[in-house]
């Protein structure tokens, strides 16, 4: 998932701090328009815009950032595959535009509401100016702009890949999407490599049971929350949204066919079952399975075992995910408060 959201968990870290964002790419490149990664004063760094092709020359052009307090732009070429070219003999065949900026405590300010902001459900665009550069606006669906700003905020189109928006002035655009979330309902011994394994993806995960020996947190270390009940008490006290992802897998006919049939008609992203379709068919009573449910859950890997298992769903999540914009964003908008 996005290193966005590690860098505003570390808004706190106690040392000043440039970031550095992929504004433009030609050709190809480990990472796209959108990526980022922050350098701290003490060596420290979040995220990653290549391979490690780019990073050591970075951290030299963030050294005069540092000192001047000023923000630029560097390209690198990686066309180039000799071990004299930025990439180092990758042979990457791009370029990589990347603009560098120290975070100033302003930007830190609104870092923070964009974070309060995206943990409401609520995806931000932010604008750069890239002829002006220290200036940025972010935007939400409802709401007045804030940033560090200067003239009319162009017109956005939210359906727009993150790049550099044509006509002028030059301007970076970047949706920030609030983290998926993948909500468990079972915490039995193959839940354990899947919640891990989500968790390390860069999912927010909460395990949900209703028996108190297995929804323990020494089972799942990585889990953000543990929910202890049955599922119709489970269901009022969670509030779902289009960024959830939900897995059913209890290994318990009555409590899978309950938990289905409350959370089958929910505004989320993703709805998977575990088990032969078959069963799924039983479990909504006869009803033919609609596509939309993923049943059985998983790619299609000949997965065997909870681990692989794991690795299977993992998979799918990450490929629902990662549909262009024009095919969910429909419900980018449409999440209730």
């Amino acid at each position: 998932m996005e290193d966005f959201h590690q860098i505003l968990d570390g808004l706190d870290y106690p040392e000043p701090s440039v970031l550095a964002t992929i504004v433009c790419v030609k050709g190809s490149s480990y990472k796209k328009e959108g990526a980022m990664m922050v350098f701290y004063a003490d060596g420290t760094q979040i995220g990653m815009l290549t391979a490690g092709c780019l990073e050591t020359d970075l951290a030299l052009k963030v050294k005069e950032v540092f000192e001047k307090q000023e923000a630029m732009m560097v390209q690198y070429d990686l066309f180039d595959e000799d071990d004299l070219s930025w990439g180092q003999g990758a042979g990457c065949n791009g370029t990589i535009d990347i603009l560098i900026e120290p975070i100033t405590d302003k930007v830190k300010e609104d870092f923070r509401l964009v974070k309060t902001l995206l943990s409401r459900h609520k995806p931000i665009i932010g604008l750069k100016k890239l002829d002006e550069l220290g200036e940025y606006v972010f935007i939400e669906e409802e709401g007045e702009p804030f940033g560090n700003w200067s003239g009319p905020v162009p017109v956005i189109e939210f359906t727009s890949k993150s790049g550099v928006m044509s006509g002028a002035p030059t301007v970076f655009q970047h949706t920030y999407h609030p983290k998926p979330r993948l909500i468990v309902f079972g915490a039995g011994p193959d839940a354990i490599p899947l919640v891990s394994l989500a968790a390390g993806t860069g999912f927010t995960v909460l395990v949900c049971d209703w028996r108190e020996s297995f929804c323990q947190k020494k089972n799942f270390p990585a889990a953000e929350q543990l929910f202890l009940g049955f599922p119709a008490n489970l269901c009022r006290r969670i509030s779902f949204s289009p960024y959830d992802f939900v897995v059913v897998m209890t290994h318990h006919f009555q409590r899978d066919q309950e938990i289905l049939m409350k959370v089958r008609n929910k505004n989320i992203r993703y709805l998977g079952v575990l088990g032969p379709k078959e069963r799924t068919k039983r479990l909504l009573k006869g009803e033919i399975v609609p596509k939309w449910i993923h049943s059985p859950m998983g790619a299609a890997i000949g997965a065997k075992g909870p681990a692989e298992i794991a690795v299977s769903v993992v998979a799918e999540m990450v490929e629902v995910w990662r549909r262009p914009v024009h095919e969910r964003v429909e419900l980018l908008w449409t999440i209730p408060d």
